[in-house]
């Protein structure tokens, strides 16, 4: 498993194959290492997810703090990935469903939270 402050790597060919969002701005998306840990959380788990939960769990591995996690993921990881058509976000709700892996993963959710 990745040390907590360490984005996991994105095949952004395989990103790109997946999704059908366009090299340049599947590159901008996976810049943002919070985006990687976000994707790489959903494409463990089976949707949908809470979003307090991707949080909690990305917030793990990340080193910021929870306040931090939050906003960056409600206000603009979510809202980009949704706006590309990467999976569905349901602000009133709090659920997020990615219908399939976009990304490939190492370890799955269970192992992240058992580093909780």
């Amino acid at each position: 498993m990745s040390p907590p402050d360490t984005a996991p790597i994105v095949d952004v060919e395989r990103f790109v194959r997946l999704t059908d969002v366009p090299v340049d701005e599947a590159y901008a998306l996976l810049a943002n290492p919070r985006t990687r840990r976000s994707l790489h959380v959903l494409s463990t788990c089976e949707p949908p997810l809470s979003v307090d939960r991707l949080i909690r769990i990305v917030g793990h591995r990340d080193d910021a703090d929870q306040h931090a996690v939050r906003v960056s993921i409600v206000h603009t990881v979510l809202p980009k990935l949704e706006a590309h058509d990467v999976l569905e976000y349901d602000r009133d709700a709090g659920i997020v469903r990615l219908e399939r892996p976009v990304v490939a993963v190492d370890d799955s959710v269970p192992a992240l939270e058992a580093a909780e």
